[in-house]
């Protein structure tokens, strides 16, 4: 009776858990998800006196900017500078160079010499301009000059002989020569080679130019019976060939100051009759002139 008993309650037990359904657990795994986000301020700023980027071996680049005394340090990565319209262009060397100049010098006339004349005091203005070769500092230049040499002397052939002294001949009509007038005008055209060292710029090179002298005859008026009666002004005329050497100064970038030496001769004068053009004639008179002046130079 007892062992039916138990039988029966083992057989309940058993058959209760096998009837319950097996449950599946969930196991939830969150993950902690932190978002760092960079929040940029917008502020104007006032005033950067100065910006600096300083980059060293081995150390973090860094950008130190300077704004109304005070100095900051800012540690970067990557610098990145972005412009206006206008891109930043590299800046070409300059190539081309032009200027002026103002003369003061004195002048010798072996031609002149002759006569007892002082040395010519001459002031003057030019023009020009200067081209750089083959990227260096050798340079080649021309340029325009216009002086003016002033004097007190006038030879009177009447009191001094001279070489000029004598009578000449135009369309068959007799001139004799009276005298002739030291101050003048001048123009001169330089070549030059130029080369730079440091402030200093030495060149050398040649020239051409034309000076125009006053000179006076004695002439015939027309009238008859025909007679050397007439003072006549004839206009002397002289091309010269010559060398020069020059030293420049630099005091600026756009002020220089130079000496300046030439050498010149002349084969010949040529004088023409103001009044009456066809009057002209050449005299085999050749002379040299030096010339030592002082320049003011000035460069675009």
């Amino acid at each position: 009776m007892f062992q039916n008993k138990f039988l029966f309650l083992f057989l309940t037990i058993t058959s209760f858990a096998f009837s319950q359904e097996k449950k599946v657990d969930t196991i939830f795994v969150y993950e902690e998800i932190i978002i760092h986000d960079t929040i940029f301020i917008e502020k104007p700023v006032i005033k950067i006196d100065k910006a600096i980027f300083t980059s060293e071996d081995n150390k973090k680049d860094k950008l130190e900017l300077t704004q109304n005394g005070k100095k900051i340090q800012i540690p970067i990565d990557t610098l990145v500078l972005i412009t206006n319209k206008k891109s930043i262009k590299k800046e070409e060397k300059q190539t081309w160079f032009f200027g002026g100049k103002l003369h003061l010098g004195l002048s010798s006339n072996s031609l002149f010499k002759k006569m007892d004349a002082s040395n010519a005091i001459g002031f003057g203005l030019g023009i020009w301009t200067r081209k750089e070769l083959f990227n260096s500092n050798f340079s080649v230049g021309i340029g325009v000059d216009a002086l003016y040499w002033a004097s007190p002397f006038s030879f009177d052939a009447l009191q001094k002989d001279s070489d000029l002294n004598g009578y000449y001949f135009t369309n068959n009509k007799p001139k004799l020569f009276q005298s002739i007038e030291n101050k003048h005008f001048q123009f001169q055209v330089p070549i030059q080679f130029y080369y730079k060292i440091n402030k200093f710029m030495p060149s050398i090179g040649g020239f051409f130019s034309t000076s125009n002298y006053k000179s006076y005859f004695l002439g015939s008026s027309k009238e008859l019976p025909s007679t050397l009666n007439e003072t006549q002004t004839f206009k002397a005329e002289a091309l010269q060939i010559g060398y020069l050497a020059e030293v420049q100064y630099s005091l600026s970038r756009h002020l220089s100051v130079a000496v300046h030496f030439s050498s010149g001769k002349a084969n010949n004068l040529v004088f023409t009759n103001k009044q009456d053009k066809n009057e002209s004639f050449k005299t085999k008179n050749d002379f040299s002139e030096k010339r030592f002046v002082l320049q003011l130079v000035y460069s675009l």
